[in-house]
């Protein structure tokens, strides 16, 4: 049960991580574009291509970022389970014998 409730507690964690990410990271790629494209330009409002681009470009580094999370957690996760398995193995090959 206590592994169970870890998963879940890692899961969530790793969930909203992801999710403010994506979500951070989308908004700063868009408003670079739109502010690359002003500079390059001096129009304001940018044309309706301008800002599907900068949507674009913003949903290209939102989805990086969030692939990247996903990785660094999976790979967090891989190193607690196996910190988790050292210690239990060395707790039983530490344990006096029980002799009958």
């Amino acid at each position: 049960m206590m592994l169970l409730s870890h998963m879940i507690k890692t899961a969530i964690h790793a969930f909203f991580r992801i999710a403010f990410a994506v979500i951070l990271f989308g908004a700063i790629g868009a408003g670079v574009s739109l502010l690359f494209a002003y500079q390059t330009t001096h129009v304001w409002p940018p044309s309706v291509i301008t800002v599907i681009i900068a949507g674009i470009v913003g949903v290209l580094l939102g989805y990086a970022v969030g692939l990247t999370i996903l990785v660094r957690e999976a790979i967090g996760g891989v190193r607690i389970a196996e910190h988790d398995i050292k210690d239990d193995i060395e707790r039983v090959v530490e344990a006096p014998a029980r002799h009958q």
